[in-house]
């Protein structure tokens, strides 16, 4: 993989065994109106967690429904969303990485987003996440995925939101 990721982060101790993750930069900032015509903002990333352990690592990720401040953007409502199609390296130069964002919204607006996959040994798992705001930010939007011993959070320009875990399975 190149070097068209934001973060870049390696775990080798005794609770995150040989884990990486890479997280995207952003893309998309347009519009998105709901068929009730609320109107939002979104932004698009991309995450590759990797397990080059020799043990398989479940990956279990929950965001709430529920719309959130940060301390960086305290007028500004978010909501966070975990498209359930798998991204690909190929889609990377693509607009919103190549997923089909108004139709995932339209179908997801209101669900709460989770995601729960086995990373086999030596093996990559990319995934999509979408912020959504009701107004723009004064700035750029940053946000990943970092580990916290065994429990994954989510930065969302430096505000840590707990959302789930990598577990070993042996």
């Amino acid at each position: 993989m190149g070097q068209n990721f934001h973060t870049e982060f390696e775990y080798d101790n005794k609770i995150n065994k040989s884990i990486t993750i890479q997280n995207s930069y952003p893309k998309g900032g347009q519009r998105f109106t709901t068929t009730n015509g609320k109107e939002y903002v979104y932004v698009t990333f991309w995450t590759c967690i990797t397990n080059k352990a020799s043990f398989d690592s479940e990956l279990e990720i929950n965001f709430s429904t529920n719309l959130f401040t940060i301390p960086s953007e305290p007028n500004i409502n978010f909501k966070l969303f975990l498209p359930n199609e798998e991204m690909t390296l190929e889609k990377e130069k693509l607009p919103n990485y190549g997923l089909d964002i108004i139709s995932f919204l339209d179908e997801n607006i209101s669900k709460p987003s989770k995601l729960k996959t086995v990373i086999e040994p030596n093996s990559s798992y990319l995934f999509y996440s979408v912020v959504i705001s009701d107004k723009g930010v004064n700035g750029t939007i940053r946000a990943g995925f970092e580990l916290q011993k065994d429990e994954l959070i989510y930065k969302l320009n430096n505000y840590e939101i707990n959302c789930g875990k990598i577990a070993i399975k042996n």
